[in-house]
């Protein structure tokens, strides 16, 4: 598939059928996220594929806890509404994937931001002058996978809902405070053909200088 093809035809893919996702295909997924680029090629990002059923339940099971939690906090109905409907699927939908893929982010010590610091630029300050380098290179690797996927004849969605249980991840999965999930990839057979939702025109977005 032709790259920009793979970039226009790609979509996000919430409902999958229950075809197993060999791990040469995983595999070949994984490599393209291993391969993109990353601030000063530190490559913060590893990966975890979990297959397991029980595990997948477990953990969409904490999301709806932490949802449930979140609920009487909500600013008005509307919102207290949309959460409970996230619950029900949106959050959680990545437990019916015959694979999921938890992209975690590794510790990045950036040392052009503690320069920063030293010389009186506020945590606020810092972040506006360098948004999250660590964080931007495994947003890259994300969308590498993320191609990956479509061209290979999967789908997927890039989900950052679920991460609301990340302290119950940990227990579940394993991992501490050092490193965390930046994004869950459900992998899977399409069983929907959704439409590209709209974009701003070109127009909207770009200026030019000379």
């Amino acid at each position: 598939m032709d790259l920009v093809d793979a970039i226009q035809g790609r979509t996000s893919i919430r409902r999958f059928k229950q075809s197993p996702v060999p791990d040469k295909d995983i595999n070949r997924i994984l490599d393209a996220g291993r391969l993109a680029p990353s601030a000063n090629n530190t490559q913060p990002w590893s990966f975890l594929v979990i297959k397991d059923k029980e595990t997948l339940k477990k953990m969409a099971g904490a999301v709806r806890d932490m949802v449930d939690r979140m609920i009487p906090f909500a600013e008005d109905e509307k919102q207290a509404q949309r959460l409970a409907a996230y619950r029900g699927t949106y959050y959680t939908f990545f437990e019916h994937a015959p694979a999921v893929i938890a992209v975690f982010l590794e510790g990045y010590d950036a040392s052009s931001n503690r320069l920063l610091a030293r010389m009186g630029y506020s945590p606020e300050e810092v972040g506006r002058l360098r948004p999250d380098p660590g964080l931007q290179s495994v947003a890259a690797a994300v969308e590498h996978m993320l191609l990956a996927v479509h061209a290979l004849g999967y789908g997927s969605c890039w989900m950052t809902g679920p991460l609301v249980a990340q302290e119950a991840f940990g227990r579940i999965l394993g991992y501490g405070k050092e490193k965390f999930i930046a994004a869950l990839l459900p992998v899977g057979v399409p069983d929907e053909q959704p439409h590209t939702k709209p974009r701003k025109a070109l127009e909207e977005l770009v200026t030019r200088i000379g």
